[in-house]
């Protein structure tokens, strides 16, 4: 592309990867500037740290029956797991493992307690998903750990009505290849320089500097892509004008945690379980754990905490998440597995300065604010993004999707007002 950009992309994730290809598809000279080393943002294939590659941040094609880049990975030839099972789960929980049927409560509570938030949020409350989950007994720990999961906050700090704009078909498959893997085959071809950060943005007029570690550049126009809590922070100074005053609606959409513990083994050491999960509920009653264990035949596991467990675990270090995740496998499974264990690596998606966190959620009595940072037309500084979602928020493809709809505004923009130039 040009030396001299139309449009200049600030990061490349998903939303900047979906802006570019939507900027390409309309021959508009673009480059995507890329803070890290690396494209994908929190879509990223860790294929070194472990014998078996893993995803440190998404991996599931979620509502895949109407997700876009279903088509995009056929395309590129990327890998998908198309399983579709009612007994997901399975769950250790008061000493020993649930059977059938009592894995079929469990998820009767879940299910619960989920209806319960789209309820409320589905009839206009916007208020903590905390204050309308029903008792969920002693599966209360479980209920608030997916709760967190799904939102990567805590209970208390998120928006039901916020949670319940999210439409979900219920259709999830594993990108067996990778989703980190995927962002990068999409970005090939596309204008991206790497260790680029940009420190600030003057929106003008006609124009948008973009201040980098590496000189300046003006545009037409620039989208960016760095998430909320990355914008919350300061990192990109945004000068005066329509775009800085978007910042504070983004301010009640923050990202919360998520983090991840792989561990490896030299065998399969969970042979007897079925399902691709499981819950483990320990017996102090202390945050229980997911662990996903199909990995495509790998001997490994992949435990998943977020919320407040995530942000302090990741505090203490990566021995201690390790341990807290070890701990829980020995409390179902024995502590034999300990001598199998080949490696394990951690995420810290809370302290990477690109990133800061997981994914975001509106805070209770804020979900209008999310609805109006979509909406809200900034010019010829835009943002994109999940949080930028109007229906697929803290997913890939809700960012891809974003970024893709803001480039074709953006473009549809810049020829409007060149068709109102005088003649």
């Amino acid at each position: 592309m040009s030396d001299q950009p139309d449009v200049v992309i600030v990061g490349a994730g998903a939303a900047g990867v979906g802006a570019g290809m939507e900027l390409q598809k309309r021959g508009v000279p673009f480059v995507i500037l890329e803070a890290s080393q690396r494209v994908g943002g929190r879509a990223y294939t860790d294929k070194t740290s472990l014998p078996y590659g893993w995803d440190q941040g998404c991996h599931w094609l979620h509502c895949a029956d109407v997700n876009p880049l279903v088509t995009e990975a056929d395309r590129v030839g990327a890998e998908y797991l198309m399983e579709q099972r009612d007994d997901w789960n399975a769950v250790w929980a008061n000493g020993t493992w649930a059977d059938r049927a009592g894995r079929a409560d469990t998820l009767a509570t879940m299910e619960a307690a989920f209806e319960a938030v789209y309820e409320a949020g589905g009839k206009g409350r916007d208020v903590s998903i905390a204050e309308v989950l029903p008792d969920a007994g002693d599966m209360t720990s479980i209920v608030r750990h997916w709760m967190q999961l799904m939102t990567s906050g805590d209970p208390e700090q998120v928006s039901t009505r916020g949670y319940a704009d999210y439409t979900d078909t219920y259709l999830n498959w594993p990108v067996k290849t990778g989703y980190g893997d995927l962002i990068e085959r999409l970005a090939k071809g596309l204008p991206v320089r790497l260790n680029t950060p940009v420190a600030s943005l003057e929106q003008c007029a006609d124009r948008v500097r973009v201040t980098t570690n590496n000189g300046s550049i003006e545009a037409k126009a620039a989208i960016v892509t760095a998430s909320t809590s990355v914008l919350n922070s300061g990192a990109i100074e945004i000068g005066a004008g329509p775009a800085r005053d978007l910042l504070t609606m983004i301010e009640n959409v923050p990202c919360g945690y998520y983090e991840k513990i792989a561990i490896a083994f030299d065998t399969d050491v969970f042979g007897h379980i079925e399902q691709p999960s499981v819950n483990i509920l320990p017996p102090d009653s202390s945050a229980p754990v997911n662990f996903q264990f199909a990995n495509f035949g790998n001997p490994m596991v992949i435990g998943h905490v977020a919320g407040s467990v995530a942000r302090d675990l990741a505090a203490e270090g990566d021995a201690a998440m390790v341990d807290f995740a070890m701990e829980r496998l020995i409390a179902g499974f024995g502590s034999d597995i300990k001598i199998r264990m080949v490696n394990a690596a951690t995420t810290g998606w809370g302290g990477n300065q690109y990133v800061r966190g997981g994914y975001s959620f509106a805070k209770p009595g804020c979900a209008h604010l999310r609805h109006e940072m979509i909406v809200t037309d900034t010019g010829n500084l835009a943002f994109a993004g999940e949080a930028f979602s109007k229906q697929w928020q803290a997913t890939a493809h809700g960012a891809w999707s974003s970024g893709r709809d803001v480039a074709a505004r953006i473009v549809d923009n810049l020829t409007s007002s060149r068709s109102r130039q005088p003649a």
